[in-house]
Formats: structure tokens, C-alpha cells, sequence
């Protein structure tokens, strides 16, 4: 393997992601690292597991990949990232760059593993959205009484009002511009409420409406915190992160 080279494994074993690195990381391969987790957050897992015990990091300001890394997986899917295994001199440069208050860092897979079990887990509920006919008001109606009945059954009734118009648009916009099946979840991790919809066509949505006019969207992008949207094996998610 060239010394600039960083090669990333990934393996899915529900509910957790597997990421095994190996090589040297700089800012230049951390784009790397970044694509491999990502990939593994489209997953939808509970927690993503970094190994860097194979890792030689030429420039520790490549760490900071990792900063950004742990606010996309809270964003969405509500999941978390832990980085373990790591040689003593990585286990210091992850400690100077303040990486540990921001990503769970572990020893080895072990207590990796049992960190990820210790974190506050996930609540989600999914369903198919029906009701092609009739203009979608039956899979319109369905999925705002699944939102509405999830957010008070888990204390979230601050978030009904914005999260019943959100996931409107939602599904909406993967009947509008996706393609059939449509699939939806509802799912809170600590204070956040995330939502989701994913269609089966790849093409990813635009925040965009014509003049005069607030678009789906853009309706989206006023009530949440984040948004946004990942291509998986058989289409897209588009999802979204609300908190009080």
C-alpha cells in the first residue's frame, strides 16, 4: 500500500456500522474517511465504529473530520460515532484537538461496542405510505396520525404542529418528483425528533419554488433544524432533525 493511501472497509452488522481504516490520514485521504462513514450513516445503524488501529496520521488536523462526521450523524440518522482502537500517538492528537468531547473515543472494539450499547437508544416507528388515490389524502392522513400519535405517546407534543406539516411535504415531494414504493419513519434520539421519507428514484431534491411561492422545501428548511438528502442502494432518504 502507498504511504499516501487510506483504505476503508465497511461492513453492516444491525444495529451498529463497521468502519476498518487503514493507511495514512491527512487532509487529503480524511475525504476519504468521510465518504466511508457517510456511507455507512445511509445505513440508517445506531452507531458507526471507526477502527484506526491501522492508521498513521501524517497531519493530526485531519482529525477534525471527525467534528463533522459526529453532526451528521446526529442530524440524521440520530446515530453515533465511535472511534476506537486507536495507536497511543492518534489516542493524543485526538485528545489535543478536543475530538474527544465531541466523539465517543474507546481503547478497542470491546468497549467500543459497549459504548454504543450505553448510549440512549433510538425510538423509531416506519410505515408504507399508500394512498396513490384520491390525490394521497389517504397516505397524506395516515402519516400525519403516525407522526401526531408518535410525538405524543414520547413527550414530543411542543413538535406535533411542525412535524405533522413537515412530514406533509415529505411525502409530498416523493410522490411529486420520486418514485413508488414511498416508505416514511419517525424516530427520537435525546431531544431531537427525526423524520424521513425515502423513494426509489436517485435524483436528490433542490430547495427551489418559482417567485412569489414557498416550495415544499423551502417549508421544510423554515421548521427543522437540518435537512437534507442521501442517495441509498434503491433511491433516496430525504430527512430532517426538529428539536423544541
Amino acid at each position: 500500500m502507498p504511504a499516501d493511501l487510506l483504505v476503508c472497509d465497511l461492513e453492516h452488522r444491525p444495529p451498529l456500522a463497521y468502519v476498518t481504516a487503514r493507511g495514512t490520514l491527512d487532509p487529503l485521504t480524511a475525504a476519504v474517511l468521510r465518504q466511508a462513514v457517510l456511507k455507512a450513516l445511509a445505513g440508517e445503524p445506531a452507531a458507526v465504529l471507526v477502527d484506526l488501529a491501522g492508521v498513521t496520521v501524517a497531519d493530526p488536523v485531519a482529525l477534525t473530520v471527525f467534528l463533522s462526521l459526529s453532526r451528521a450523524a446526529a442530524a440524521w440518522p440520530g446515530a453515533q460515532i465511535v472511534i476506537h482502537s486507536a495507536a497511543p500517538a492518534v489516542a493524543r492528537d485526538l485528545d489535543s484537538f478536543a475530538i474527544v468531547r465531541h466523539t465517543a473515543v474507546a481503547a478497542g472494539l470491546a468497549e467500543a461496542e459497549a459504548l454504543a450499547a450505553r448510549q440512549e437508544g433510538a425510538v423509531q416507528v416506519g410505515w408504507d405510505v399508500h394512498g396513490l388515490v384520491g390525490g394521497l389524502a389517504g397516505g397524506l392522513a395516515q402519516s400525519r396520525d403516525v407522526v401526531r400519535a408518535f410525538c405524543r405517546r414520547h413527550g414530543r407534543e411542543a413538535l406535533t404542529g411542525p412535524a405533522e406539516l413537515v412530514i406533509t411535504e415529505l411525502v409530498v415531494n416523493a410522490f411529486r418528483h420520486g418514485a413508488a414504493p414511498v416508505t416514511a419513519w419517525v424516530s427520537t434520539r435525546g431531544r431531537y425528533l427525526h423524520l424521513a421519507v425515502r423513494d426509489r428514484a436517485p435524483s436528490l431534491p433542490r430547495l427551489s419554488a418559482p417567485a412569489g411561492s414557498v416550495g415544499g422545501l423551502m417549508i421544510v428548511e423554515a421548521l427543522t433544524v437540518a435537512w437534507g438528502a442521501t442517495r441509498t442502494a434503491d433511491g433516496k432518504t430525504v430527512w430532517c432533525t426538529l428539536r423544541p
